[in-house]
């Protein structure tokens, strides 16, 4: 039994064909590695700017619970305020 494929014969035209081939796949792979690196990039920008904006978060919330509490205590001190006058006019 002989095998087929050692009698395979390749016309010059499948040898001109074959370099055009290679060629168009190297071309292929090349700009596919270009959009590989991109993506990676890409998603490394990405990741540094959500970490920074989970930085930030935190910041606005501790601004705002700093305000809040400054509310809280002025509310607090007038309530104060008002309670210990009444008491007083109530004892006349």
């Amino acid at each position: 039994m002989e095998d087929s494929s050692s009698n395979v014969t390749l016309s010059p035209s499948a040898y001109q064909k074959a370099p055009s081939e290679l060629e168009e796949l190297q071309k292929q792979h090349e700009e596919k590695a270009s959009r590989i690196e991109e993506l990676k990039r890409r998603i490394e920008t990405m990741k540094l700017r959500l970490e920074k904006k989970k930085n930030e978060v935190p910041e606005e919330k501790i601004e705002a619970v700093k305000t809040l509490n400054e509310r809280y205590n002025d509310m607090r001190d007038e309530y104060n305020a008002l309670l210990s006058q009444e008491l007083l006019e109530s004892d006349k």
